[in-house]
């Protein structure tokens, strides 16, 4: 996806125009987002999709090498143009997001299980951006070779729940999880209690993030903890859940216990919310460095 980021003091009401202060151009896409954080943290990531052949495109794939990420799946259509997302932002960080899909929707499940099976990664890691059989495909394969195969349910679509009972660990954000919540037709006094009747009823470990009130963690089993997240003044939010997954993704493929990669994810996110931007707003070099060294992971590339 590429993002067309607009910033303006106060956002449009219906019919209405407003000035607004600044744009920014930014590659974005939330499986995307999520491979830069990986790569950030020195993950060898390898990027399964597809982008139309067009400007967007090239830019796309231009971004992603200049990662280090490999783009040798990431195939080419003619048949729709490639994802965008414009995007609002208002004076205190909110944002609301329009994503068009395009080139997305084109990808096709035999390349997605091709990937998996030959790339056999510790960990794949899914969103909803691409069309459900591609999802179902690459998290049953994950789990065939002894991966861990996790789903981020965003944007939360009509996804078969079935699907979502495939993951080893599910990451929605408070929105997503409630319309889980209601398909299960579950509901509970508590919010704890409400993620663990959840958790077990899919029969998975599950992240619910809660932006500024950090996360709630929860087994399978019923287990349960809360992470908090670091002090922050948000500035803009957009990508800031996707900084969360990218970096808990890469502490599960490191062999970090669940609570310190949920640590480390919301340390990730929480300096995110600090810049401008989508990937360029993610914490990088020193911080980064200094990050990982509270956690015991390698500070060098890998």
């Amino acid at each position: 996806m590429t993002d067309m980021i607009a910033y303006a003091r106060v956002l449009p009401e219906a019919g209405e125009t407003v000035i607004g202060e600044s744009f920014a151009l930014d590659f974005g896409g939330k499986g995307a987002n999520q491979a830069v954080m990986c790569a950030l943290l020195g993950a060898s990531v390898s990027f399964v999709g597809c982008v139309g052949k067009d400007v967007f495109g090239d830019m796309t794939l231009e971004n992603f090498e200049s990662f280090g990420i490999d783009t040798s799946r990431i195939t080419r259509t003619d048949k729709a143009a490639s994802g965008a997302a414009p995007i609002w932002v208002d004076a205190s960080g909110e944002n609301r997001i329009v994503v068009v899909p395009g080139a997305n929707d084109v990808l096709d499940p035999l390349t997605v299980e091709a990937a998996v099976r030959e790339i056999a990664p510790d960990v794949v890691l899914c969103q909803l951006e691409i069309p459900a059989p591609c999802v179902r495909v690459a998290l049953e394969t994950a789990r065939d070779r002894g991966g861990i195969a996790v789903l981020n349910p965003a944007p939360m679509t009509d996804v078969p729940v079935e699907i979502l009972t495939i993951a080893t660990w599910l990451i929605p954000n408070s929105s997503e999880f409630a319309a889980i919540a209601r398909r299960l037709d579950l509901a509970e006094d508590s919010q704890q209690e409400l993620a663990q009747r959840v958790a077990a009823e899919l029969g998975v470990d599950m992240v619910v993030t809660l932006g500024g009130d950090g996360v709630l963690l929860v087994g399978r089993d019923g287990g349960f903890t809360s992470v908090p997240a670091l002090p922050a003044q948000a500035i803009d939010t957009t990508g800031a859940g996707d900084a969360f997954v990218g970096a808990f993704a890469y502490a599960l493929a490191c062999g970090v216990a669940p609570g310190k990669a949920a640590a480390l994810a919301c340390a990730c996110a929480s300096t995110s919310v600090g810049s401008r931007g989508t990937q360029t707003s993610f914490p990088r070099g020193e911080r980064l460095a200094e990050l990982k060294r509270e956690l015991n992971l390698p500070v060098g590339p890998g």
